[in-house]
């Protein structure tokens, strides 16, 4: 579906970013169809290692905690270290989600190490060094051994959202990267 949505747009050459489920989506689309990908960036992502129990706890406290008292909410978004509950926007996005859609999507199941070793895909790992998704500094030696020329990196005080907390740091970092592979792509014709 991927590769028809990019059709549609008229898009033959992209840089995918995919956080948490979207990043499982983008690994799954440098994996499996990598033919319009210019490079991949996965934000703590899904599909790296199978998704532990403290994960779904978190987003199951997580989302009750968004119907507290507005004068919890602070509390409760440091120690979830969940912005969401202290963003209004982020907050309303959610709780309409969460009440208007039913999704049927297949699990983020873990890629093994012979699949991602199959990329070929400029691809940049970002987490979260307290992710509850995955256990980052496993990750951060086993993505670039096993993906050639991968970059992986652990931001500082952040969870699974470091492009929530620190999304200055994030971006620049994000397009430097796409910026070095546009930089070395062929030109075209």
């Amino acid at each position: 579906w991927m590769d028809e949505a990019l059709d549609a747009l008229g898009l033959d050459r992209v840089h995918l970013v995919g956080s948490s489920y979207g990043g499982w989506l983008v690994i799954n689309q440098a994996h499996l169809r990598p033919g319009r990908l210019a490079s991949v960036t996965a934000l703590d992502p899904g599909g790296l290692e199978k998704v532990g129990l403290r994960f779904f706890v978190w987003i199951f406290v997580s989302l009750f905690a968004t119907f507290a008292p507005k004068a919890l909410r602070p509390r409760l978004a440091s120690w979830l270290e969940q912005p969401v509950l202290v963003v209004p926007e982020l907050r309303a996005m959610i709780q309409a989600g969460v009440r208007a859609f039913r999704i049927r999507r297949p699990a983020p199941l873990p890629l093994s190490d012979a699949e991602l070793g199959s990329i070929r895909t400029p691809f940049y790992l970002v987490m979260g060094k307290r992710s509850l998704l995955v256990h980052p500094e496993r990750q951060l030696e086993r993505v670039p051994r096993l993906i050639a020329g991968a970059r992986a990196e652990i931001v500082a005080a952040t969870g699974h959202g470091p492009q929530i907390d620190h999304p200055d740091l994030v971006n620049e970092r994000m397009l430097s990267f796409m910026e070095d592979i546009d930089s070395r792509a062929p030109a075209e014709a």
